[in-house]
């Protein structure tokens, strides 16, 4: 009996090879109308699946592969005889390989003006139904999903091997995962708050994605890691060796932070907590402000950046050993220049992907479930801002304290910035006491020379006391910006109020624990 292999892929990276070397070995090519025409410049023969089924392809090409005469000769038991008599008896050919990948739903989705009528054309039917029959019947029919697992398969045939138990069912259960993962982004698009449903949590949670790529370890040595991916990064390595696992973690703090900043803005991380920030007109400024900071932190760090990485800026972050550098671009001359070290990690963005949450939720793992939440987007609401003390910030507080409100919902709570009008003086955060977070936060500011006597605070959650007022006042701050909310609050006012220091209440907190 004439053995049958379905191609049907939107990505044909390495299928032309796959489809010569199954021909040769006496598989017949089915395909569908796109593929198909796309194999025939490779093959002597391919057979178009209406062609077998004496079905077309119909209703714009929702419906190609839907057909009792496919399924059947993917899901026949091969160790059942009254299967395979049946087959006989219609005179359906088995199909013995499947290779078949998805409609690009998610690179649709995250297009750019993609209309809603584009991104559910995308929404493929077929495929998951191929993908999920033959995986189903893996000890009979191979399932090919991803283009790296082809040369592996066609080893197994050449030498006339029957493909291993062990590796059809690795391949039958990537094929799953991958199923998996593209309902999940398809449930994540329909769930995305529009009109009665924005206020509504989600009745189930999918959690779908693919393996990207095995790491050394995890955040320790004895850990092991993987990046599973579920959309676009938005960004990519340039240069330097292999990302871990503490890398990503550090990587997208950075990203998260640049999103909060419109000027010129660098950011330098450190174990996912910012120790510097800095902003300015120009991009070299912006960086001396955040190194300035904290000129200890960032030997070992990540630096970020919003603007394309000029040469004048590169050559001071080269001052200081940096294991990462993240910008949305690099201008000439930089990388050549950057990439003297050649284990540095140099990465470029697209701002309008990676700096946008993939979804307006974010899950936590605990030992039994998980916890969903909104995600805190960190946006200014000055509308609902009051200031509750008898003076007003000046105008140079009043940027400040904006600027200090952003910086102190980065950091971990309890969270004390503190901050001029455009960089970072201390940062106090992790604590379990509100006041010790601000005594880090002065000893920090100190220890690097900072004169803070105009600068303001934020805090990311309310003064339980007026413990931390008292202190602020000593050594010099005139104005703060926090949540409110407390009992305390009265008594943090009366404070203000009797040291002269403007407080604002944003009705908002930021914590991240």
């Amino acid at each position: 009996m004439k053995k049958y292999a379905l191609i049907t892929v939107s990505d044909k990276t390495g299928v032309e090879r796959l489809a010569v070397e199954l021909e040769k070995l006496g598989y017949g090519i089915l395909s569908t109308s796109g593929t198909a025409r796309y194999l025939r410049g490779f093959c002597s023969a391919v057979t178009e699946v209406s062609d077998l089924t004496g079905f077309p392809e119909i209703l714009d090409g929702r419906v190609k592969t839907l057909h009792p005469v496919i399924h059947a000769g993917i899901l026949a038991d091969r160790d059942n005889e009254a299967h395979l008599g049946t087959l006989r008896e219609m005179k359906i050919q088995r199909i013995d390989l499947v290779a078949a990948n998805l409609y690009p739903f998610e690179q649709t989705r995250l297009r750019p003006n993609a209309t809603p009528e584009e991104i559910i054309e995308n929404i493929d039917i077929g495929g998951p139904t191929l993908i999920r029959a033959a995986a189903k019947n893996h000890r009979g029919v191979i399932v090919l999903t991803d283009p790296a697992d082809y040369e592996e398969v066609l080893g197994y045939l050449r030498d006339g091997l029957e493909v291993p138990e062990t590796t059809r069912r690795h391949l039958a259960a990537k094929a799953f995962a991958l199923v998996s993962a593209y309902d999940a982004g398809i449930a994540d698009y329909l769930s995305e708050p529009d009109g009665a449903a924005a206020n509504q949590l989600p009745p189930s949670v999918s959690i779908g994605c693919c393996l990207d790529s095995a790491l050394r370890y995890g955040e320790n040595p004895h850990q092991k890691a993987g990046f599973y991916r579920s959309a676009q990064t938005g960004w990519k390595v340039l240069h330097g060796k292999e990302l871990s696992f503490n890398n990503l973690q550090d990587i997208d703090s950075s990203l998260r932070a640049l999103r909060l900043f419109e000027r010129p803005t660098a950011v330098i991380t450190k174990h996912c907590n910012p120790c510097g920030i800095g902003s300015s007109e120009s991009l070299q400024d912006a960086y001396a402000k955040a190194f300035a900071a904290d000129t200890q932190s960032p030997f070992g760090g990540i630096v970020a950046l919003n603007r394309p990485l000029d040469l004048a800026t590169a050559e001071r972050i080269n001052q200081v050993f940096t294991e990462i550098i993240i910008a949305p671009g690099y201008e000439s001359g930089v990388l050549d220049f950057l990439k003297k070290k050649k284990n540095r990690r140099l990465i470029e963005f697209d701002p309008v992907v990676a700096l946008v949450a993939e979804s307006p939720w974010e899950l936590k793992n605990l030992l039994r479930g998980y916890l969903l939440q909104e995600w805190d987007l960190v946006d200014e609401h000055p509308a609902a801002w009051k200031v509750v003390s008898q003076r007003q910030p000046d105008q140079r507080e009043a940027k400040a304290l904006r600027f200090a409100w952003k910086v102190v919902s980065l950091l971990r709570s309890n969270a004390i910035a503190i901050t001029g009008e455009d960089c970072v003086y201390g940062l106090g955060s992790g604590q379990t006491s509100r006041i010790d977070s601000t005594h880090l936060a002065i000893w920090k500011a100190h220890k690097f020379g900072h004169d803070i006597s105009s600068a303001v605070c934020a805090s990311d959650g309310f003064f339980p006391y007026r413990d931390s007022v008292d202190e602020l006042h000593q050594n010099g701050i005139k104005a703060i910006i926090q949540p409110g909310g407390s009992k305390a609050d009265e008594d943090v006012v009366r404070a203000c109020d009797e040291y002269g220091m403007a407080l604002v209440f944003t009705g908002f907190r930021h914590f991240r624990h």
